[in-house]
């Protein structure tokens, strides 16, 4: 038995994954973001906006998430060939239509069972006890499970459909120091009236609006953001980028270790 292939394709998605997350934290390091405060022309309001010297590079982190996704769902395929190749399997047509099965329903899997003929029993068996199908009976939900999500974004990528991250916030502080044109503005200006935005990350933005019954004179403080860059399955749900791409990991790894382990009975 030799999956040493395998395991180095598993190895190479995750150190892809590891360069993208380094290369995420180094932009947000940089100076490339900030943050101004601008009151407005009747000075009973003011806002914070971004300032964005350098947009974060979106097209080529989709890109490069999306090449992690296809070596994961390669390593799946290729540990299901291998395994046909070591069970005598010669016909590379055969071979070359063969993959790891990815199924939603018993009714997906049974239309899958002749392109597995050609499988031992036992991989079969093996394979049925990881679908997504079976999840409801353990008391999970199809939404949770990774090998769809695994499936759905590899199709994507393989129709050309651009992998598009969005930026959510995860976090927002601000500790604005107000100063009034009078004592009788300030005290009319309690509690705050703050709106905090939704904002995309571009020059301009506007992340919160804070409106005052008194005409302001200067406002100061500090500001913090804690953002979070998402990818959109094809089933409109969100996910961090590096989040779901350590879950993608580790649960690939897992489905591989069972794999892998139940050969090793069978030829034992």
């Amino acid at each position: 038995m030799d999956f040493s292939d395998q395991i180095s394709r598993l190895a190479r998605a995750h150190q892809l994954g590891a360069e993208l997350s380094a290369d995420m934290q180094a932009w947000t390091r940089s100076d490339s973001c900030g943050a101004r405060a601008s009151i407005a022309e009747d000075r009973l309001s003011w806002e914070l906006r971004l300032q964005v010297s350098q947009p974060p590079p979106l097209a080529e982190w989709g890109f490069r998430f999306g090449e992690s996704v296809n070596h994961l769902r390669a390593t799946l395929d290729n540990l299901v060939v291998a395994i046909a190749r070591q069970s005598g399997v010669t016909d590379e047509r055969q071979l070359k239509t063969l993959m790891f099965p990815i199924c939603g329903t018993p009714k997906e899997w049974k239309s899958r069972q002749k392109a597995l003929a050609c499988l031992p029993d036992w991989c079969r068996d093996a394979l049925e006890q990881l679908q997504p199908f079976q999840r409801p009976e353990h008391g999970g939900t199809l939404d949770e499970d990774l090998l769809l999500a695994l499936r759905d974004l590899d199709n994507s990528t393989k129709h050309h459909l651009q992998v598009k991250p969005d930026l959510a916030p995860q976090a927002i502080q601000h500790a604005p120091a107000i100063e009034f044109e009078t004592e009788e503005g300030a005290a009319a200006s309690v509690p705050p009236d703050t709106e905090v935005m939704v904002a995309p990350l571009e020059d301009g933005a506007v992340l919160l609006r804070h409106r005052t019954n008194g005409r302001i004179k200067s406002v100061e403080g500090r500001y913090s953001i804690t953002v979070q860059v998402q990818v959109v399955l094809p089933d409109s749900r969100a996910f961090g980028v590096t989040d779901l791409l350590a879950a993608l990991w580790e649960y690939t790894r897992v489905v591989m270790d069972h794999v892998i382990g139940t050969a090793e009975q069978a030829w034992a």
